[in-house]
Protein backbone atom coordinates (compact mmCIF):
# COMPACT_ATOMS: atom_id res chain seq x y z
CA UNK A 1 0.00 0.00 0.00
CA UNK A 2 2.86 2.48 0.89
CA UNK A 3 3.76 2.49 -2.94
CA UNK A 4 1.24 4.36 -3.78
CA UNK A 5 3.22 6.97 -2.12
CA UNK A 6 6.31 5.90 -2.71
CA UNK A 7 6.60 3.54 -5.68
CA UNK A 8 7.48 0.45 -6.66
CA UNK A 9 10.83 -0.23 -4.50
CA UNK A 10 11.74 -4.14 -6.57
CA UNK A 11 14.57 -6.04 -4.91
CA UNK A 12 17.02 -5.83 -7.76
CA UNK A 13 16.94 -1.95 -7.97
CA UNK A 14 19.23 -2.42 -5.26
CA UNK A 15 17.96 0.08 -2.04
CA UNK A 16 19.24 -0.56 0.83
CA UNK A 17 16.75 -2.13 3.24
CA UNK A 18 16.95 0.57 5.90
CA UNK A 19 16.35 3.01 3.33
CA UNK A 20 13.72 1.11 1.61
CA UNK A 21 12.09 0.65 5.45
CA UNK A 22 12.29 4.07 5.96
CA UNK A 23 10.37 5.10 2.55
CA UNK A 24 7.34 3.02 3.45
CA UNK A 25 7.17 3.67 6.70
CA UNK A 26 7.01 7.35 5.35
CA UNK A 27 3.87 6.29 2.99
CA UNK A 28 2.01 4.80 5.69
CA UNK A 29 2.47 7.70 7.84
CA UNK A 30 1.37 9.46 5.49
CA UNK A 31 -1.36 7.51 4.67
CA UNK A 32 -2.54 7.83 8.00
CA UNK A 33 -2.20 11.36 8.41
CA UNK A 34 -4.53 11.50 5.84
CA UNK A 35 -7.22 8.81 6.99
CA UNK A 36 -7.09 10.92 10.49
CA UNK A 37 -10.15 13.03 10.39
CA UNK A 38 -12.71 10.31 9.34
CA UNK A 39 -11.00 7.07 10.35
CA UNK A 40 -8.26 7.67 12.89
CA UNK A 41 -7.77 3.99 13.95
CA UNK A 42 -7.38 2.33 10.78
CA UNK A 43 -4.58 4.30 9.96
CA UNK A 44 -2.82 2.75 12.87
CA UNK A 45 -4.37 -0.74 11.75
CA UNK A 46 -2.48 -0.51 8.50
CA UNK A 47 0.94 0.22 9.61
CA UNK A 48 0.78 -2.10 12.49
CA UNK A 49 -0.21 -4.80 9.82
CA UNK A 50 2.52 -3.80 7.66
CA UNK A 51 5.02 -4.08 10.52
CA UNK A 52 4.01 -7.57 11.01
CA UNK A 53 4.32 -7.96 7.68
CA UNK A 54 7.98 -6.63 7.26
CA UNK A 55 8.71 -8.61 10.65
CA UNK A 56 7.47 -12.42 9.70
CA UNK A 57 7.00 -13.35 12.63
CA UNK A 58 3.33 -14.68 12.45
CA UNK A 59 2.03 -17.61 10.06
CA UNK A 60 0.10 -14.93 8.28
CA UNK A 61 2.80 -12.85 7.54
CA UNK A 62 5.03 -15.97 6.74
CA UNK A 63 2.63 -16.64 3.70
CA UNK A 64 1.78 -13.28 2.70
CA UNK A 65 5.81 -12.95 2.41
CA UNK A 66 5.75 -16.31 0.40
CA UNK A 67 2.89 -15.13 -2.18
CA UNK A 68 4.42 -11.98 -2.65
CA UNK A 69 7.51 -13.92 -4.03
CA UNK A 70 5.37 -15.90 -5.73
CA UNK A 71 2.93 -13.57 -7.62
CA UNK A 72 6.25 -12.03 -9.01
CA UNK A 73 7.52 -14.85 -10.63
CA UNK A 74 4.21 -15.92 -11.67
CA UNK A 75 3.73 -12.05 -13.61
CA UNK A 76 7.27 -13.13 -15.08
CA UNK A 77 6.00 -16.17 -16.58
CA UNK A 78 2.80 -14.74 -17.95
CA UNK A 79 5.26 -11.77 -19.65
CA UNK A 80 7.32 -14.45 -21.27
CA UNK A 81 4.19 -15.89 -22.27
CA UNK A 82 3.00 -12.35 -23.81
CA UNK A 83 6.56 -12.07 -25.60
CA UNK A 84 5.96 -15.49 -26.94
CA UNK A 85 8.73 -16.83 -25.20
CA UNK A 86 11.34 -14.66 -26.60
CA UNK A 87 12.33 -13.39 -23.13
CA UNK A 88 13.16 -16.00 -20.22
CA UNK A 89 12.88 -14.34 -17.39
CA UNK A 90 14.81 -17.16 -15.44
CA UNK A 91 16.03 -14.10 -12.87
CA UNK A 92 12.52 -13.90 -11.19
CA UNK A 93 12.41 -17.43 -10.24
CA UNK A 94 15.19 -16.75 -8.17
CA UNK A 95 12.52 -15.82 -5.51
CA UNK A 96 11.80 -19.65 -5.51
CA UNK A 97 14.67 -20.15 -2.52
CA UNK A 98 12.55 -17.59 -0.68
CA UNK A 99 9.52 -19.35 -0.35
CA UNK A 100 9.16 -21.43 2.38
CA UNK A 101 5.57 -22.84 3.08
CA UNK A 102 4.50 -26.50 2.31
CA UNK A 103 2.13 -24.97 -0.11
CA UNK A 104 3.86 -22.19 -1.74
CA UNK A 105 6.59 -25.18 -2.83
CA UNK A 106 4.00 -26.81 -4.31
CA UNK A 107 2.79 -24.07 -6.27
CA UNK A 108 6.31 -23.48 -7.32
CA UNK A 109 6.46 -27.27 -8.54
CA UNK A 110 3.59 -26.75 -10.70
CA UNK A 111 4.69 -23.17 -12.01
CA UNK A 112 7.96 -25.14 -12.66
CA UNK A 113 6.32 -27.43 -14.70
CA UNK A 114 4.20 -24.88 -16.44
CA UNK A 115 7.60 -22.83 -17.63
CA UNK A 116 9.08 -25.73 -18.88
CA UNK A 117 6.15 -26.74 -21.01
CA UNK A 118 6.30 -23.85 -22.02
CA UNK A 119 9.66 -23.22 -23.57
CA UNK A 120 9.68 -27.06 -24.98
CA UNK A 121 6.68 -25.92 -27.28
CA UNK A 122 8.70 -22.89 -28.47
CA UNK A 123 11.58 -25.04 -29.38
CA UNK A 124 9.44 -27.43 -31.26
CA UNK A 125 7.79 -25.01 -33.55
CA UNK A 126 5.01 -26.51 -35.87
CA UNK A 127 4.17 -25.20 -39.14
CA UNK A 128 0.49 -24.17 -38.68
CA UNK A 129 -1.63 -22.56 -41.81
CA UNK A 130 -4.67 -21.13 -40.71
CA UNK A 131 -7.46 -21.10 -43.53
CA UNK A 132 -9.50 -18.34 -43.50
CA UNK A 133 -12.35 -16.60 -45.03
CA UNK A 134 -16.18 -15.44 -45.06
CA UNK A 135 -18.66 -18.64 -45.05
CA UNK A 136 -19.69 -20.07 -48.63
CA UNK A 137 -16.62 -19.16 -49.67
CA UNK A 138 -15.10 -22.76 -50.73
CA UNK A 139 -12.67 -22.79 -47.70
CA UNK A 140 -13.50 -26.56 -46.88
CA UNK A 141 -12.78 -27.63 -50.23
CA UNK A 142 -9.67 -26.63 -50.78
CA UNK A 143 -8.03 -26.96 -47.32
CA UNK A 144 -9.18 -30.68 -48.42
CA UNK A 145 -7.59 -30.39 -51.51
CA UNK A 146 -4.62 -29.07 -49.90
CA UNK A 147 -4.04 -32.08 -47.50
CA UNK A 148 -4.25 -34.78 -50.01
CA UNK A 149 -1.61 -32.79 -52.05
CA UNK A 150 0.67 -32.13 -49.19
CA UNK A 151 -0.28 -34.51 -46.30
CA UNK A 152 -0.76 -32.18 -44.04
CA UNK A 153 -3.09 -33.16 -41.81
CA UNK A 154 -6.03 -31.13 -41.44
CA UNK A 155 -8.26 -29.78 -38.81
CA UNK A 156 -11.81 -28.32 -38.78
CA UNK A 157 -12.22 -26.58 -35.04
CA UNK A 158 -16.08 -27.91 -35.57
CA UNK A 159 -15.49 -30.86 -36.23
CA UNK A 160 -12.72 -31.21 -33.05
CA UNK A 161 -16.06 -29.89 -31.29
CA UNK A 162 -17.84 -32.79 -31.80
CA UNK A 163 -15.99 -35.24 -31.52
CA UNK A 164 -14.71 -34.19 -28.26
CA UNK A 165 -18.01 -33.42 -26.78
CA UNK A 166 -18.51 -37.12 -27.53
CA UNK A 167 -16.00 -38.02 -25.55
CA UNK A 168 -17.34 -38.70 -21.92
CA UNK A 169 -13.23 -39.29 -20.90
CA UNK A 170 -13.30 -35.23 -21.57
CA UNK A 171 -14.23 -33.57 -18.76
CA UNK A 172 -16.02 -30.78 -20.52
CA UNK A 173 -17.80 -32.68 -22.60
CA UNK A 174 -21.00 -31.60 -21.55
CA UNK A 175 -20.32 -27.99 -21.61
CA UNK A 176 -19.04 -28.24 -25.49
CA UNK A 177 -22.31 -30.15 -25.94
CA UNK A 178 -24.63 -27.51 -24.60
CA UNK A 179 -22.46 -24.57 -27.02
CA UNK A 180 -23.23 -27.22 -29.98
CA UNK A 181 -26.74 -27.40 -28.85
CA UNK A 182 -27.34 -23.38 -28.04
CA UNK A 183 -24.79 -22.26 -30.88
CA UNK A 184 -22.74 -20.22 -28.42
CA UNK A 185 -19.11 -19.71 -28.97
CA UNK A 186 -16.27 -21.86 -27.50
CA UNK A 187 -14.51 -20.01 -25.17
CA UNK A 188 -11.28 -19.26 -27.04
CA UNK A 189 -9.18 -21.09 -24.35
CA UNK A 190 -10.64 -24.08 -24.27
CA UNK A 191 -10.44 -23.85 -28.54
CA UNK A 192 -6.97 -23.11 -28.20
CA UNK A 193 -6.11 -26.42 -26.40
CA UNK A 194 -8.54 -28.70 -28.22
CA UNK A 195 -6.22 -27.73 -31.15
CA UNK A 196 -2.82 -27.96 -30.27
CA UNK A 197 -4.35 -31.35 -29.01
CA UNK A 198 -4.88 -32.13 -32.54
CA UNK A 199 -2.05 -30.74 -34.19
CA UNK A 200 -0.17 -32.58 -31.63
CA UNK A 201 -1.59 -35.71 -32.29
CA UNK A 202 -0.48 -35.13 -36.40
CA UNK A 203 2.78 -34.81 -35.23
CA UNK A 204 2.71 -38.42 -33.56
CA UNK A 205 1.29 -39.60 -36.78
CA UNK A 206 3.89 -38.06 -38.82
CA UNK A 207 1.87 -35.13 -39.69
CA UNK A 208 4.57 -31.87 -39.83
CA UNK A 209 1.83 -29.33 -40.97
CA UNK A 210 -0.91 -28.73 -39.84
CA UNK A 211 -4.03 -27.13 -41.85
CA UNK A 212 -6.99 -25.22 -39.31
CA UNK A 213 -10.26 -24.30 -40.48
CA UNK A 214 -12.76 -22.22 -38.38
CA UNK A 215 -9.67 -20.48 -36.13
CA UNK A 216 -9.22 -17.82 -35.89
CA UNK A 217 -12.12 -15.19 -36.18
CA UNK A 218 -10.24 -12.21 -34.95
CA UNK A 219 -7.00 -10.91 -34.22
CA UNK A 220 -7.14 -11.66 -30.31
CA UNK A 221 -7.90 -15.17 -31.13
CA UNK A 222 -4.86 -14.84 -33.19
CA UNK A 223 -2.73 -13.44 -30.15
CA UNK A 224 -4.23 -15.60 -27.81
CA UNK A 225 -2.99 -18.88 -29.55
CA UNK A 226 0.14 -17.12 -30.24
CA UNK A 227 0.64 -16.69 -26.65
CA UNK A 228 -0.34 -19.90 -25.49
CA UNK A 229 1.30 -22.45 -28.22
CA UNK A 230 3.71 -20.55 -31.30
CA UNK A 231 4.22 -17.10 -32.37
CA UNK A 232 4.45 -17.59 -36.25
CA UNK A 233 1.77 -19.32 -38.00
CA UNK A 234 0.97 -18.96 -41.48
CA UNK A 235 -2.41 -18.04 -43.27
CA UNK A 236 -4.37 -18.45 -46.25
CA UNK A 237 -6.58 -15.80 -45.91
CA UNK A 238 -9.32 -16.25 -48.60
CA UNK A 239 -11.48 -13.42 -50.42
CA UNK A 240 -14.34 -13.36 -52.43
CA UNK A 241 -16.98 -10.67 -52.96
CA UNK A 242 -20.07 -10.76 -51.10
CA UNK A 243 -22.08 -11.16 -54.40
CA UNK A 244 -19.90 -14.38 -55.55
CA UNK A 245 -20.63 -15.47 -52.05
CA UNK A 246 -24.59 -14.79 -51.85
CA UNK A 247 -24.48 -16.91 -55.73
CA UNK A 248 -22.81 -20.00 -54.34
CA UNK A 249 -24.74 -20.31 -51.07
CA UNK A 250 -27.86 -20.09 -53.55
CA UNK A 251 -26.41 -22.94 -55.34
CA UNK A 252 -25.57 -25.12 -52.73
CA UNK A 253 -29.78 -24.23 -51.46
CA UNK A 254 -28.26 -23.16 -48.56
CA UNK A 255 -30.80 -20.40 -48.41
CA UNK A 256 -34.50 -20.82 -47.06
CA UNK A 257 -36.26 -17.08 -46.60
CA UNK A 258 -34.23 -15.53 -49.28
CA UNK A 259 -34.95 -11.60 -49.06
CA UNK A 260 -33.78 -11.82 -45.10
CA UNK A 261 -31.08 -14.35 -45.73
CA UNK A 262 -29.37 -12.56 -48.27
CA UNK A 263 -29.75 -9.08 -46.04
CA UNK A 264 -28.31 -11.54 -42.98
CA UNK A 265 -25.65 -12.87 -44.80
CA UNK A 266 -24.41 -9.66 -46.44
CA UNK A 267 -24.01 -8.05 -43.00
CA UNK A 268 -22.18 -11.29 -41.76
CA UNK A 269 -19.61 -10.83 -45.10
CA UNK A 270 -18.72 -7.23 -44.34
CA UNK A 271 -18.54 -7.65 -40.27
CA UNK A 272 -16.25 -11.00 -40.89
CA UNK A 273 -13.79 -9.01 -43.23
CA UNK A 274 -13.96 -6.29 -40.78
CA UNK A 275 -13.09 -8.39 -38.34
CA UNK A 276 -9.88 -9.55 -40.49
CA UNK A 277 -8.33 -6.12 -41.23
CA UNK A 278 -5.82 -6.66 -38.53
CA UNK A 279 -5.10 -10.42 -39.08
CA UNK A 280 -4.64 -9.41 -42.48
CA UNK A 281 -2.01 -6.63 -41.75
CA UNK A 282 -0.34 -8.99 -39.22
CA UNK A 283 2.07 -11.15 -40.69
CA UNK A 284 2.19 -10.78 -44.27
CA UNK A 285 4.81 -8.00 -44.01
CA UNK A 286 6.89 -11.75 -43.14
CA UNK A 287 5.39 -13.84 -45.46
CA UNK A 288 3.43 -15.61 -43.38
CA UNK A 289 0.43 -14.76 -45.12
CA UNK A 290 -1.46 -14.73 -48.49
CA UNK A 291 -4.03 -13.33 -49.86
CA UNK A 292 -6.25 -15.53 -52.46
CA UNK A 293 -9.01 -14.37 -54.42
CA UNK A 294 -11.76 -17.22 -54.51
CA UNK A 295 -13.75 -15.49 -57.52
CA UNK A 296 -12.88 -18.53 -60.07
CA UNK A 297 -13.28 -22.19 -60.33
CA UNK A 298 -12.74 -24.72 -57.63
CA UNK A 299 -9.51 -25.16 -60.00
CA UNK A 300 -7.95 -22.10 -60.59
CA UNK A 301 -8.45 -20.98 -56.65
CA UNK A 302 -6.65 -24.50 -55.90
CA UNK A 303 -4.10 -23.39 -58.15
CA UNK A 304 -3.00 -20.29 -56.35
CA UNK A 305 -3.48 -21.74 -52.84
CA UNK A 306 -1.34 -24.43 -53.85
CA UNK A 307 1.79 -22.26 -54.73
CA UNK A 308 0.47 -19.88 -51.70
CA UNK A 309 1.62 -23.41 -49.68
CA UNK A 310 4.28 -24.15 -51.70
CA UNK A 311 5.88 -20.61 -50.90
CA UNK A 312 4.81 -21.16 -47.01
CA UNK A 313 7.07 -24.65 -46.92
CA UNK A 314 9.72 -22.69 -48.48
CA UNK A 315 9.44 -19.74 -46.19
CA UNK A 316 9.94 -22.36 -43.29
CA UNK A 317 13.05 -24.20 -44.80
CA UNK A 318 15.00 -20.53 -44.83
CA UNK A 319 13.82 -20.18 -41.15
CA UNK A 320 15.70 -23.49 -39.50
Amino acid sequence: MAESVVGDIPTYAGVPKELKYKLENSGFQYISSLLGPAKPNLGKEIRDAWLEYEEGKTVEAQWIRDMDKFECMVQAHEYEQRTYGEKDLQEFQGLSSKIISSKGKEWLALLDQEREAHFSKRRLRTPVIFVIGASGIGKKTQYTLLSQTFNLQHISLDDVLRETSNDQRFPYAKFLKSCLAENVKVPTELAITLLERKINEGIEAGKEWSIVHGFPESMRELQEFEEKVQKTNYILLMKCSAEEILQRIKGLGQSSSKAENEVEIAKKIRDFQDELTDVENHPKAMGYLKEINCDGTVEEVNGLVTKAVEEFIEHAKSEK
